[in-house]
């Protein structure tokens, strides 16, 4: 046996000495009051002693046998234990009245061997239901200052820890607080969910979507299917110090960086500037602003975006983009009469 195992086997060998030493104590006392009332010599008065005593004991092991084996609360062998305990200590409190010191020694020996039995049966007990995965496992220690700080967190992290007891104490915390934030941010999705659903369909509609559809899960499907990679390569090239300048070379990186000599006499490229980006209507909103325009030409922009199912925003842009190209016909048909006369009248001439 190594030292491990002797550790965690010796607080229950000295746990069984100490039953020993208090039963045999309990039994001399009871052989006292046995002989006195009943009349008998020492060796019976010690058998009828030690049988009362075991009785106490193997009502209490059958009870334990039936909670841990069959899922049984067995209160009566338990009552029926402690019940033979106490008649036990009154026969040593009252086979001892003229002496206080041996009533008491007597009196307490039965009751802590007793207790020292019960303990010991229970710590048993829940070795072996945690054995066999029928007991919660022991989580670790996190200390007062971790539920001072964060109660809340330490008792979500203790709850893991009892799930999976390979997680510790600064495990179960990051466990803890990354599933707190995955919460928060699904809760924060699922809201953003509703505004969507109430403002894209009708009330009735968007109760029965709501109602119907797990809001929850979509966030959580929402959440795992999101390309960081693709936003973050549309963040860097918005920031790109190339087009912060206007499309020239940065300062900051061209003193950063000092042509060579070799590279001085080198025609240096001209990076070309990028043309602003002008945003337009998508081509099937466009469209179906002009289907609704050419139905309802004498609606307003409400009636309009209501018909082409779209935006107030979007028929505004689709009319403004309108009148800008008919305003340029109109100045390109302008232009070509002004120099169809002017020809005219140089061929008058």
């Amino acid at each position: 046996m190594n030292g491990t195992q002797m550790r965690s086997t010796g607080p229950l060998h000295l746990l069984g000495v100490f039953y020993v030493g208090m039963a045999g104590i309990a039994l001399y006392g009871q052989s006292d009051g046995l002989m006195t009332w009943v009349g008998v010599n020492r060796p019976v008065a010690l058998a009828v002693a030690l049988a009362v005593e075991l009785l106490a004991a193997v009502l209490f092991a059958f009870a334990d046998w039936r909670r841990t084996q069959h899922g049984e609360q067995a209160v009566a062998a338990r009552l029926l234990s402690v019940a033979v305990a106490l008649g036990v200590a009154a026969m040593n409190f009252y086979g001892h009245e003229g002496s206080v010191g041996t009533c008491a020694l007597y009196t307490g020996a039965s009751l802590a061997g007793y207790a020292v039995w019960v303990l010991h049966t229970n710590a048993r007990r829940r070795d072996s239901l945690r054995a066999a995965g029928k007991l919660t496992g022991q989580p670790p220690v996190y200390g007062l200052g971790l539920w001072l700080r964060m109660p809340r967190t330490v008792w979500r992290a203790r709850t893991l820890a009892t799930a999976n007891t390979a997680l510790g104490v600064h495990d179960s915390i990051g466990a803890a607080l990354s599933e707190k934030a995955t919460t928060d941010r699904h809760r924060a999705i699922a809201a953003a969910l509703r505004r969507k659903l109430s403002a894209s369909l009708d009330s009735v509609s968007a109760d029965i979507a709501m109602v119907s559809y797990d809001l929850e899960e979509v966030a959580a499907r929402l959440a795992a299917s999101v390309d960081y990679g693709r936003l973050t390569g549309l963040l860097a090239a918005d920031i790109d110090p190339d087009r912060i300048n206007g499309g020239q070379p940065s300062v900051t990186a061209a003193m950063a960086q000092p042509a060579t000599d070799g590279e001085a006499d080198k025609p240096q490229r001209t990076i070309p500037a990028r043309a602003p980006r002008t945003r337009t209507a998508k081509p099937d909103a466009a469209a179906r602003v002009a289907v609704a325009l050419a139905e309802n030409p004498t609606g307003t922009q409400k009636d309009i975006a209501r018909a082409a199912k779209t935006t107030d925003r979007t028929v505004r842009r689709v009319l403004s983009a309108n009148r800008a190209d008919t305003a340029t016909a109109v100045d390109a048909d302008t232009a070509s009469t002004n120099v169809g006369t002017a020809e005219l009248v140089e061929v008058t001439r």
